[in-house]
Parts: C-alpha cells; sequence; structure tokens
C-alpha cells in the first residue's frame, strides 16, 4: 500500500513539474536563446546560458523531428497559406548580440538551419554581464553565414518607461547602425517590456514584426504580428523540458 501511495505522490510531482498534461499546439516555434557558453559571468545572466554542445543536441533534435528552419521573412506566407497546420516550423532567435553567438550561427549552419539575431547597438564590440558582445567582424559573419539580423534597441532599456519621441531615437540609431550590414525588419523588446506608443512607433519605422518573450507557440491565427512570443530556452532547460517547448510552448506551470 505504501509502495503505491510513494508511487502515486511520485506521479503527481512529475505531473507539476512537466505539462505533458498540455495538448500539443499548432503554429510557429519561436525559440529564444541568449548565451551559448556556460562559464559563468557571477550574474542573472548564468541563468540564460547553456553549453555550446547542449544547443548543438537541440538543433539536431529539431533537425531529427523534422522541423522545418525559416526566417522571419517566411512568416507572412505561412500565415496565408496556413502551412502552420500540416508543417512544423521553427524560428530560432537570439536577444543581445553575444560574441559566442557566432559559435551557434556555425552550427546553425552546419545544420542547415537559419537563425535571427537581435542585437543592441550600444553593446557592439563592448562587454555586457561580464560576457564580450560581438563587434562589427562578427556581424558581417553573421550575414555571411546566412543569419539575419534584427534590432533589440540601442541601449537596451525598458522602452515602456520612455517618451515616446525617446523611443523613436533608440530605435532609429539603432536601425541606422544594423542596416549597414543588412535591411532590418524585425524588433525583439528588450525585456519584454513595450505598450502601444513602442509598437506605433515600429509601425511608423516600418518594422514588419515585433517579439515578446512568453512560454507557448506563435499561432498566427490568434496572436497579433508584433507580439510573437518566444519560448526562452535556459541553462536547466532539460531533454524533457525542451521536448516540451518544442510541442507545447512549455513545460513548467
Amino acid at each position: 500500500m505504501v509502495f503505491f501511495v510513494l508511487l502515486f505522490l511520485l506521479l503527481v510531482v512529475f505531473l507539476v513539474r512537466y505539462n505533458f498534461f498540455r495538448l500539443p499546439k499548432r503554429g510557429i516555434l519561436v525559440l529564444l536563446y541568449h548565451r551559448v557558453d556556460d562559464r559563468p559571468t557571477g550574474t542573472s545572466l548564468d541563468k540564460f546560458s547553456l553549453p555550446l554542445s547542449r544547443f548543438e543536441w537541440q538543433i539536431s533534435y529539431l533537425k531529427k523531428k523534422g522541423f522545418i528552419s525559416i526566417t522571419p521573412d517566411e512568416i507572412d506566407k505561412i500565415k496565408e497559406e496556413k502551412l502552420y497546420l500540416k508543417n512544423n516550423y521553427v524560428l530560432i532567435t537570439f536577444d543581445d548580440g553575444y560574441k559566442d553567438n557566432v559559435d551557434a550561427a556555425r552550427i546553425l549552419k552546419k545544420y542547415g538551419m537559419k537563425g535571427l539575431f537581435f542585437i543592441s547597438t550600444s553593446l557592439i564590440g563592448k562587454e555586457h554581464e561580464n560576457a564580450k558582445m560581438m563587434d562589427e567582424t562578427d556581424l558581417k559573419e553573421l550575414v555571411d553565414l546566412g543569419m539575419a539580423l534584427g534590432s533589440h534597441s540601442h541601449r537596451h532599456l525598458k522602452l515602456s518607461q520612455l517618451r515616446k519621441e525617446e523611443v523613436k531615437n533608440e530605435i532609429m540609431r539603432s536601425i541606422d547602425i544594423l542596416s549597414s550590414y543588412q535591411e532590418i525588419e524585425d524588433f525583439a523588446y528588450p525585456f519584454g517590456n513595450f505598450n502601444d506608443d513602442v509598437i506605433d512607433v515600429l509601425r511608423e519605422l516600418k518594422i514588419k514584426r515585433g517579439y515578446v518573450i512568453a512560454q507557448k507557440i506563435y499561432q498566427p491565427n490568434i496572436q497579433p504580428i508584433f507580439k510573437i512570443p518566444r519560448a526562452i530556452v535556459r541553462k536547466d532547460t532539460n531533454k524533457i523540458d525542451f521536448y516540451l517547448i518544442i510541442t507545447r510552448g512549455r513545460s513548467k506551470f
């Protein structure tokens, strides 16, 4: 009897920890990475820093599961033709512009996959949270590898706390810098923070898509194009977590 009680309790703990009870969802999987280098920085960034080897395993797993890697300019067609109902699509994104992201881009290239890299332009060639950031040469390599660039604003500030004109200046400055490498059509809100004024500025500046932080799969028929949700992959994301993220958008409550 005690054995069955313990077994039941273990099952309850497992179900609480993992979201297997959630049904798989159809849509576009958008993943959010930060660093692919697990050397400690002594900052909160360490929670979002996974080993490069684990990143490669995740990319190979996506490939094995038949996910089609896309760039953001393919989203409109996928949405209009409702292709997400019959194919599994993944858009792989990175925030901030850490130097190790170039290693991630090389792995994506190796597996015939693509990535979208959101850059905070004031950090180019500098150090942020005790981690090196990409410089101009690194950004050129990303483009040469077939990757897409997006804006993450200039100074990585909470935009909802700024006046609308300040928001515009922050985003314009970032776009101006990045446009020397590639046309910029995508924007990730720093800290996932935004309001209606920020979205208005993006539209005014001809940005086509905006990305938020949310542990869910992007459903183009429901969620607006300026609030595309991205599921974060963290250091503690294990294989079960990753499976649940790519099928359900989240692995935990």
